[in-house]
């Protein structure tokens, strides 16, 4: 008799917990029925108590079970839209104790930008697979801030919020494919939409906008390209004069787009491959090609690219696209469709290292902008371990003139000023060894206007700074240098010599 009433107290016991709970269900909307909001942040509290918080999925569908109370105030948060705070009565549950809730939310100012992501399509008629557990980083430029970074996102689509005045980068990463870098400009500049790195919207811009070009969602299918070895892409507007080698403004354009997109995707070693139309002598051709892609891969090095990612090579008119061959009578148009500079992939190298996020990635590109153009002297001095050496056909002793300290500012290196002495000894900064001397056109010394090329056995050293205190370099170093150049070491320095 004991043991019944005591399993009877229990079921009792258990009956009341259950009527103490409640589920709350519901789902939220834009008002005027415009569709389901996804992600939206739910908070369901009980007089100044939080007693549960979730986020709606997809579909916009939220759900929470909390303790059984005579009312409750639910706030929900989205971006693009106005906060909403609901009140509910506890005695609206139904039968199976659930409160069923539509939370209608009111639009704010600003776009949404809805992505589909695809393998790239090699043809009108061929059929691509959708993409999903991509990483995807969304930064805002305008105001330095990450916005939202998704490790590994299991679905085909994506929407990013986009306000007014704001410019935003999305990266999107997959392994196995070549890294999608987008910019977006909203109301930036004159633009009301402009986009980067992205094809078409569809429908146009003009036609998704509603309410005086305040609101809209726009639809974009976003491609990636697959990374393997042997994968080649035409560069684009990367042009040289006819007979000439020397990189064009236009060119240095299309190179640092290559930059980035080298250092967004740090596990592909790659080819440069000029190539010439078939008009002249054919060896001569091939000599200016190597030329060609010299140049340009020790652009791409003093950007930054590590020299063992990328190597140049020149075919010349070996490899035509077109029958315009030798003796060929072509239009200029052919002509130029030959000679071309392509990127080839040649090895995928998978690291250890952790990825880097955006923001880490943002933080490197901002440090080289402060660092751009600023110096501890302002004339470039070349140095030789050895006493002389030939330039030009010329002999350059090493006897210089001291540097002069230029005003560093309200620039990041403003405090370091005072540490620039013309000591015997002082502690230099190494950032980049090469196997051959850079140009002295190149981005490196426009960069660095302190910038010291010292020439030794095993090819060329590149140092920056002055500093007579090692603890000053060091934090130089940890602040700045190791984001633009994470292999870059502190060196003694003296009489044109590298002491260690």
């Amino acid at each position: 008799m004991k043991s019944i009433l005591t399993i009877l107290i229990s079921l009792s016991s258990a009956y009341v917990l259950i009527s103490q709970s409640v589920t709350i269900d519901g789902y939220t909307f834009e008002t005027g029925n415009r569709g389901f909001i996804a992600d939206a942040k739910v908070v369901i509290m009980s007089g100044d108590d939080v007693l549960k918080t979730t986020i709606a999925d997809q579909e916009g569908h939220f759900y929470a079970t909390v303790s059984e109370k005579d009312n409750y105030t639910l706030k929900l948060t989205s971006e693009l839209y106005e906060d909403l705070v609901m009140n509910i009565r506890g005695d609206s549950k139904t039968d199976d104790n659930k409160i069923f809730v539509k939370a209608a939310m009111k639009r704010l100012p600003g776009y949404l930008f809805e992505l589909t992501m695809a393998e790239e399509r090699q043809s009108e008629d061929s059929i691509v697979d959708a993409i999903s557990n991509t990483r995807i980083d969304i930064f805002n430029n305008t105001k330095f801030e990450e916005v939202k970074v998704y490790e590994n996102y299991p679905y085909l689509e994506f929407s990013v919020p986009l306000f007014k005045e704001n410019h935003y980068t999305i990266l999107i990463r997959k392994e196995g494919y070549i890294a999608k870098r987008i910019e977006a400009f909203v109301d930036v500049q004159g633009c009301i939409l402009c986009f980067e790195g992205l094809g078409s919207v569809s429908p146009g811009v003009t036609e998704n906008l509603s309410r005086g070009n305040q609101i809209g969602v726009l639809l974009a299918n976003v491609s990636l390209e697959k990374a393997f070895s042997g994968k080649t892409i035409v560069l684009q507007d990367l042009y040289y004069d006819f007979g000439k080698a020397f990189l064009k403004p236009g060119a240095k354009r299309e190179l640092r787009k290559l930059t980035r997109m080298m250092k967004d995707n740090p596990e592909i070693k790659v080819e440069l491959g000029a190539h010439t139309d078939s008009r002249g002598n054919a060896e001569k051709n091939r000599v200016l090609s190597d030329r060609r892609a010299e140049n340009a891969v020790k652009y791409l090095i003093s950007k930054g690219i590590d020299e063992d990612r990328i190597i140049a090579n020149g075919y010349g008119e070996t490899q035509l696209r077109n029958e315009c061959a030798d003796g060929v009578q072509c239009s200029e148009e052919k002509h130029a469709y030959n000679r071309r500079t392509e990127l080839k992939i040649i090895d995928i190298v998978k690291s250890n290292d952790v990825v880097k996020s955006l923001k880490q990635m943002k933080m490197m590109e901002r440090a080289e902008q402060e660092m751009e153009g600023l110096a501890f002297g302002g004339q470039v001095k070349i140095e030789k371990e050895a006493s002389t050496k030939k330039s030009n056909g010329k002999t350059i002793n090493q006897e210089g003139v001291v540097d002069e300290v230029l005003p560093a500012g309200d620039s990041i290196m403003s405090n370091l000023k005072d540490s620039v002495v013309p000591s015997e000894i002082e502690y230099k900064i190494l950032i980049k060894n090469t196997t051959y001397a850079l140009p002295k056109d190149s981005e490196l010394y426009d960069t660095h206007r302190d910038l010291i090329e010292v020439e030794s056995g095993s090819g060329y050293k590149y140092l920056i700074g002055s500093f007579s205190e090692l603890k000053d370099v060091q934090n130089f170093m940890t602040n700045t240098v190791k984001l633009i150049y994470p292999k870059a070491e502190i060196v003694k320095f003296s009489d044109g010599k590298i002491l260690n």
